[in-house]
């Protein structure tokens, strides 16, 4: 008997370049978990990625400049997950979709903008983030997953790239797992 394993569908926010975002594109072209529906973005989308998906012929809808978030954007996804999004999402998204947000801490400390400097100036010993589900108080929904390592440099820079290597390795896992 075979059994047919029904990929979720899901609609991605972000703000900034989209590094974490063009990596878990790229490996779900390889591993295909799931479906992505769209991408909203309150800038525009990296070249990078528009890229990515004219070149494997890839159906995501991409919404670029996008003030306020609307229930249009976001299609019949599944989750929404906001990989850098640095916008409030209105109460009515969040009442009507299951969001997840990566935060580029361990919370719940460092709720917020800022977690490297804060991170540094506190002596912490690890960095990492969190997958939480989204509230609508910031960065205080179930913790569901969180990654870390630890801290060997007191340089905010360094902390930085350091961050995003944990992030590009192990956040597609920890996404997958999740949907799973």
């Amino acid at each position: 008997m075979v059994r047919l394993i029904k990929r979720k569908k899901v609609t991605f926010l972000l703000s900034g370049g989209g590094s974490n975002l063009f990596k878990i594109l790229k490996k779900n072209l390889t591993f295909k978990k799931f479906i992505t529906l769209s991408i909203i973005s309150n800038n525009k989308v990296s070249k990078q990625i528009k890229e990515l998906i004219k070149l494997n012929e890839l159906e995501i809808k991409i919404y670029e400049k996008v003030s306020n978030l609307k229930t249009k954007y976001m299609g019949d996804c599944d989750i929404v997950f906001s990989v850098g999004y640095l916008k409030k999402i209105e109460s009515e998204i969040i009442k009507n979709y299951e969001i997840i947000n990566l935060h580029p801490s361990l919370l719940p400390k460092y709720k917020g903008l800022m977690t490297h400097k804060r991170m540094l100036i506190n002596n912490e010993i690890k960095y990492g983030y969190s997958i939480h589900r989204v509230t609508k108080y910031l960065d205080d929904g179930e913790i569901l997953n969180q990654n870390q390592n630890n801290i060997s440099t007191s340089s905010e820079t360094e902390l930085s790239t350091n961050h995003k290597r944990l992030e590009h390795q192990e956040v597609f896992k920890d996404l997958v797992n999740f949907l799973n």
